[in-house]
């Protein structure tokens, strides 16, 4: 009977500890290659302030080290960020407000 507790004792740790993970775990931005950081922009919407917050740290330190013409690669809206409707249309002059008068 003892031992039957303790596995279940060690499968509810274990459970919990896998489950809670997420809560204290942070990526590891520094391991990632550009390329991959520059694919994560934009899908961070989701992720916590301190996820979010390494994440930037983590891609303005190495747009400082970058080249100009790296630098330029990965500047602008990232493709799969999501896209504002409203500010779309205004750029494209279709939007209410802000234009030239005729």
């Amino acid at each position: 009977m003892t031992c039957k507790i303790q596995k279940t004792a060690i499968m509810l740790t274990m459970t919990f500890m896998t489950a809670a993970t997420p809560v204290w775990a942070v990526n590891d931005y520094s391991s990632m290659s550009n390329e991959e950081l520059s694919n994560s922009r934009g899908t961070l919407q989701e992720a916590s302030e301190e996820e979010r917050n390494a994440f930037r740290s983590e891609w303005q330190e190495r747009m400082q080290n970058m080249t100009p013409e790296e630098r330029q690669q990965y500047t602008g809206q990232p493709a799969n960020a999501k896209r504002d409707d409203s500010s779309t249309q205004q750029r494209r002059g279709s939007g209410g407000g802000g234009g030239r008068k005729r």
